[in-house]
């Protein structure tokens, strides 16, 4: 597999968006890794370097996406 960037054998994927990356034009950002709810707070473990190519843009304003929530049966 090539480097989206330079073309270059890549040595890794993008956690975001999974563009292939060498180590040349890799970078690291912080990604959300899971989030839960306890009684007064909610709590979240982040990865502080994961791979990122540098390419793709994470939004600046959260996506509203109540449709990943479970249906329950018969409604819609």
């Amino acid at each position: 597999m090539r480097c989206w960037v330079g073309g270059e054998e890549a040595e890794g994927m993008c956690r975001f968006c999974g563009r292939a990356v060498c180590k040349k034009h890799a970078r690291t950002r912080a990604f959300l890794f899971e989030t839960w709810q306890e009684p007064e707070h909610l709590r979240a473990l982040a990865v502080e370097d994961a791979l990122w190519c540098g390419v793709c843009q994470v939004r600046e304003t959260p996506l509203e996406v109540d449709f990943l929530r479970a249906n329950p049966i018969g409604k819609i």
